[in-house]
């Protein structure tokens, strides 16, 4: 059993297990050295509602065309893959193993005629190792490169990288607790852009998200979710849409691409809250907290670190590691107020899966423990204690 004195967290320690804590304060706060857009300083950058806005604006800047072919990795979520084919591209997944490597030789087999771009995804704030070789792969082939920094944000020797694809995108809110927001980075100079998120954001999800965030600071984030989940009348998470006896289960209904969305800018919220914070303390913290995983879980049994080292330069987005019965993990982690999350659960019914094992495994059995920056030693602690619980009582 999970040691009672630890299960006796403070409630303010298991609320910020839950979730990054949004604060009123963050939209006046300014980080002295120009928090996040400072990153991007002397970049074209664009910012939109969410990164999936910036991937589908992504798709019209490249001039890719409906029918075109797009080679994007087997191991995704299938929301960044999902505004692709709103555009009307053809998705073929190449493959993606354990070893999380987007490598040259996985691509270029698959390479038609009508492939005009290769996706590429950098995991949990990892960078990929070869994407030289990938980008020499796209120059040999006249191939256009989308970068997806989505989990890397705050990753590379200078933070928001991305400097290697035609295009790269970003996702703020995996990092910091602002109202969504993502970028759309062009890196290539022969492509001529204006504006390409010129529709303000929307209001109705910002006031939604606003709300959502004042409950959850009068009340907490446990409690408040709990009462969220009363009001509409949910004991349990919604089933999987389409989801068929014996067929692949589906990825949650939100994750795809809402066509409304279509050019939407960042809202005001997110784009002030964004000034407030310090990318070196983020990096900090973050890399702390790793190295705290990792004092627990080296040598645990039933446990194993899917990304045992961290890399250089590399500022973690989670701890994820591979679990058996892992939605069953996640359940019961999420119960005592941790925000574990099981990865990528569910499959984009908009994807041919055949032959794609490695990934589909790695779907099917990965865990995302929280690190974010709110965290300490304490909650980490807490955390494994309750992990080793579970698994030692299994």
């Amino acid at each position: 059993m999970v040691d009672k004195k630890l299960m006796q967290v403070p409630t303010q320690i298991a609320d910020a297990v839950v979730t990054m804590p949004m604060t009123a304060g963050s939209f006046w706060a300014r980080d002295a050295k120009g928090g996040i857009p400072a990153l991007f300083a002397d970049r074209r950058v664009h910012y939109a509602f969410q990164t999936r806005v910036a991937i589908r604006a992504a798709c019209d800047v490249l001039g890719l065309q409906a029918g075109d072919e797009v080679l994007a990795p087997a191991y995704n979520c299938g929301s960044e893959l999902d505004p692709l084919v709103h555009a009307g591209l053809k998705v073929r997944l190449y493959p993606v193993d354990a070893d999380l490597l987007v490598a040259p030789e996985r691509i270029e087999p698959l390479i038609t005629n009508r492939t005009k771009a290769v996706y590429v995804i950098h995991y949990f704030g990892m960078l990929q190792p070869d994407l030289a070789a990938v980008r020499s792969l796209c120059d040999r082939h006249g191939l256009r490169m989308i970068e997806d920094c989505a989990l890397s944000l705050l990753s590379g020797k200078a933070p928001a990288e991305g400097y290697t694809g035609d295009v790269s995108v970003f996702c703020f809110h995996k990092f910091a607790p602002v109202l969504q927001g993502g970028a759309l980075v062009v890196n290539a100079p022969d492509l001529k852009v204006g504006n390409p998120f010129p529709r303000p954001a929307p209001g109705k999800p910002v006031v939604k998200t606003l709300a959502r965030a004042g409950l959850a600071n009068v009340l907490g984030p446990s409690r408040s979710q709990r009462m969220l989940r009363r009001l509409r009348g949910q004991r349990h998470e919604e089933a999987p849409c389409g989801a068929q006896p014996g067929a692949l289960e589906d990825m949650p209904r939100h994750y795809y691409f809402d066509p409304g969305l279509c050019g939407r800018g960042i809202s005001a919220f997110a784009a002030r809250s964004l000034q407030a914070f310090s990318a070196s303390g983020m990096i900090a913290a973050r890399q702390r907290n790793w190295r705290r995983y990792c004092q627990h879980l080296n040598g645990m049994q039933g446990i194993r670190m899917l990304l045992p080292e961290l890399g250089p330069h590399s500022c973690p987005l989670t701890m994820p590691v591979v679990v058996d019965e892992r939605d069953h993990v996640a359940r019961e982690l999420q119960a005592r107020g941790i925000g574990a999350t099981p990865w990528w659960a569910g499959f984009s019914r908009n994807l041919d899966w055949m032959g794609q094992d490695g990934a589909m495994a790695l779907k099917d059995t990965v865990l995302s423990l929280p690190l974010h920056q709110f965290l300490g030693d304490e909650h980490v602690d807490y955390i494994m204690s309750v992990l080793q619980g579970l698994i030692r009582d299994r």
